[in-house]
């Protein structure tokens, strides 16, 4: 088979095989159709993981993967996984999202009428209603109107210009490093083109027995949330400007919902947010919230069991299962 010599699609994974499993069989189809390479990078786990990559290389000679010697930082093992690529865009793939064939064709369509894009940009999960669809040369602009939602690394074309670019080092304790090596590119670079596409989006991968979580669930919610997304945001670029950083801040915090009056209740009812943790990174949360100090506070001193009361009535309400995960 030949491969596609344009677009492939790298994963970075660690300790995930039921999900890596059910990626690759939710893909395999539609890779093959468009002779798309998937590239994995597995960071040393230590589950059935490459199993799954194995059987699924004897299924398809698509599948390429690196198995890491040791354990690394996430954001090194996403740098091993695009530098794994050799295709001239790549598309960075988390374990646990899906990618339409409707979508997969659009981008194919869209590299090939803009060959020279830096960085093709997809919505995640039709999130994003404005902007609409179009191409950006302004890196300050971008960061206003994307920088937020472009955390979601599923979201992300990248040319090969940026990889090998290779701005990986300065970010690779950011947890936001796939971001950081497009902005540090874009914003350094004097011609650039990045093509916004809000018509098409990335959804959640709906694994049939396995409910998905991610780090917001867990107890680093608030520092990965909050305080390394601020010194992310402020370590960028000094042609980044400040009051554009600062509104890129809370576009995020209102996008991943965590800076909301929802966001703030269900952090509370998991223990993530306390009287403790408020003072530690109060500076942070009222740099990304725009809720009212004084609420905020209030939220971290509430007993928990009202609000769960409250979450368990409303989801009953609504009929949405899960309201209060």
């Amino acid at each position: 088979m030949e491969i596609n010599s344009i677009l492939s699609i790298a994963i970075p994974t660690y300790n995930r095989a039921d999900l890596l499993d059910f990626l690759l069989k939710s893909h395999i189809k539609t890779c093959e159709k468009y002779s798309i390479q998937i590239i994995i990078s597995d960071n040393f786990s230590t589950d059935n993981t490459q199993e799954v990559i194995n059987k699924w290389k004897k299924k398809s000679e698509l599948i390429k993967s690196s198995r890491n010697k040791s354990t690394i930082l996430p954001d090194q093992n996403v740098e091993l996984a695009l530098n794994l690529s050799r295709t001239e865009y790549t598309w960075l793939l988390g374990d646990s999202y899906f990618l339409s064939e409707d979508l997969i064709d659009c981008i194919i369509k869209n590299i090939k009428k803009n060959q020279k894009a830096d960085l093709f940009i997809v919505n995640l999960e039709n999130m994003l209603s404005v902007p609409k669809s179009k191409s950006y040369t302004d890196h300050n602009l971008l960061l206003i109107d994307l920088g937020g939602s472009m955390t979601c690394l599923s979201c992300l074309v990248f040319h090969k210009n940026i990889i090998e670019y290779g701005a990986f080092k300065r970010y690779r304790e950011s947890f936001y490093g796939h971001l950081g090596v497009v902005l540090e590119y874009l914003g350094k670079c004097k011609v650039k083109n990045i093509v916004w596409i809000q018509e098409k989006s990335v959804q959640s991968l709906k694994h049939p027995t396995i409910n998905k979580r991610n780090w917001s669930h867990s107890h680093v919610a608030i520092e990965v949330g909050f305080r390394k997304w601020t010194n992310f945001v402020f370590s960028l670029p000094h042609t980044y400007l400040l009051k554009n950083k600062l509104v890129c801040l809370k576009s995020f915090g209102r996008l991943s919902k965590l800076a909301t009056f929802r966001g703030f209740l269900l952090m509370r009812l998991r223990g993530q947010l306390t009287n403790k943790s408020y003072k530690e990174y109060k500076f942070e949360i009222n740099l990304i919230s725009s809720l009212p100090r004084v609420l905020i506070r209030i939220i971290s001193i509430f007993p928990k069991w009202p609000i769960k009361i409250a979450c368990i009535v409303a989801a009953k309400a609504l009929n949405k299962n899960g309201l209060c995960r």
